[in-house]
């Protein structure tokens, strides 16, 4: 687990802006969301299979939650013409393909199946942005190579 902080307003929009009007992220899964704006929102990232017709579902069978890309223009709906949200925590999956390949590629020595998520915690609040990584597995080990690796590629990729 690492922890990145931005206190700049410039970067912190920058990276708001990134987060919400480009794809870098559309990957991830929405875990949840809690945004106060104008109004509080509290977003739970599960998809409601119940809400789709047979075709669409077919699609979403194999997804547990909602990709960002399909939701975050919903969100940044929820923001009154385009200004910081008062408080945001989002937490964000990478997705399951993504923890394959970066597990494959470098040769981490667990298998896939043990790795439940891989997270990106982001939360604005009294104009500080912090972003926190995290790794949950389904298993115990000691071996920290994932979550090492994980918070190299956020570091690199996406802050």
């Amino acid at each position: 687990m690492n922890n990145f902080e931005i206190n700049d307003n410039k970067e912190i929009k920058e990276f708001l802006n990134g987060l919400f009007t480009e794809e870098i992220y559309d990957s991830f899964y929405l875990f949840s969301l809690k945004l106060d704006s104008a109004v509080s929102y509290d977003i739970d990232g599960k998809i409601n299979k119940e809400f789709y017709n047979e075709e669409e579902f077919n699609e979403l069978s194999e997804k547990e939650y909602i990709c960002w890309r399909d939701i975050k223009k919903t969100i940044l709906g929820f923001m009154k013409d385009g200004k910081l949200p008062v408080k945001m925590k989002l937490i964000l999956m990478f997705n399951k393909d993504n923890v394959n390949l970066l597990i494959e590629m470098n040769n981490i020595p667990i298998h896939p199946d043990n790795v439940r998520a891989l997270f990106m915690n982001v939360i604005y609040s009294d104009n500080r942005l912090s972003i926190t990584t995290g790794t949950s597995l389904n298993v115990f080990t000691m071996d920290k190579t994932l979550e090492e690796l994980w918070d190299k590629t956020v570091k690199k990729y996406y802050i």
